[in-house]
């Protein structure tokens, strides 16, 4: 029981003690992305470099060529996410006995499939970090302008959400997500593969405007299942969801934004050539 006092005394100490009664016993122990003293100064340093240290280190030199490094880099992402989707479906819906209308989880008692689920949630968790090698490769190549309020905050949620999770209940219902994630993950970083190879690629990419719009039916699909938990009790902590909700609704909102923008400045372009011609 969390003493009243504390809270009084010191507030970090109430909140550790709150979190701590809170923590997934199954998990304990776990280091780096499961642990906050290696996540919250890499979710600072990430901030620091994104928005200050990288584009002032940049400020004076010329943009370094990177697409070897690039091509590479979407390769390795889309089959490390094709294999957690994979490994996970098999584990969980397509193979294993997770309920697709609602998972609990199984803190006291956990089976060896339950375990082997973590530890790739734990593993994939490595996975997202690495997105953070999209903005270090926006920022040597000088593409300051792709470095958004969006692109940074997505980015740094995606991370500092799994080590909640991961510390709070990394499995069960949200697994189906992760999986949906993961497979969204493999189409947009082959788009980025084959926008990277160069201008010749540009006729077979007519679907960019459609990766957004999968963005945005991701948010709206996932938000709507881990509503299902809210109404329907089969074991998945209520708070986790609640937790869950609003980042999420923060993501959609964000992603619309962009959206909207983005087709209103195309459709400026379409509508009047001429006019932006001339404003440019």
């Amino acid at each position: 029981m969390v003493s009243p006092l504390s809270a009084v005394s010191s507030p970090f100490t109430y909140v550790s003690e709150v979190f701590s009664s809170y923590r997934d016993p199954r998990t304990q122990g776990w280091g780096f992305t499961a642990d906050a003293r290696f996540v919250f100064p890499l979710l600072v340093g990430y901030v620091y470099f994104a928005k200050f240290a990288g584009p002032r280190w940049m400020k004076d030199r010329k943009p370094h060529d990177l697409k070897g490094a690039v091509l590479l880099y979407n390769a390795l992402t889309v089959l490390a996410n094709a294999y957690f989707a994979v490994r996970l479906l098999s584990l969980t819906y397509l193979g294993g006995e997770y309920n697709l209308f609602c998972q609990g989880i199984n803190y006291r008692s956990p089976t060896e499939t339950d375990m082997t689920i973590l530890r790739l949630a734990w593993w994939y968790s490595f996975v997202r970090v690495a997105d953070f090698m999209d903005t270090v490769f926006f920022v040597l190549r000088k593409k300051n302008a792709q470095i958004t309020f969006l692109h940074v905050i997505h980015h740094f949620l995606v991370v500092f959400s799994g080590w909640l999770f991961l510390n709070l209940g990394g499995d069960g219902h949200p697994i189906f997500g992760v999986c949906v994630n993961a497979i969204v993950h493999v189409i947009m970083y082959s788009y980025y593969f084959l926008a990277a190879i160069g201008p010749q690629m540009q006729k077979y990419l007519w679907w960019k405007r459609y990766l957004t719009e999968l963005q945005i039916a991701q948010f709206v699909g996932l938000m709507m299942h881990m509503a299902i938990t809210l109404f329907y009790d089969c074991g998945y902590p209520r708070y986790l969801t609640l937790i869950a909700l609003p980042q999420g609704c923060l993501g959609l909102g964000l992603f619309i934004n962009f959206y909207i923008k983005s087709y209103r400045a195309q459709r400026r372009v379409v509508v009047n050539p001429g006019k932006d011609r001339k404003e440019r």
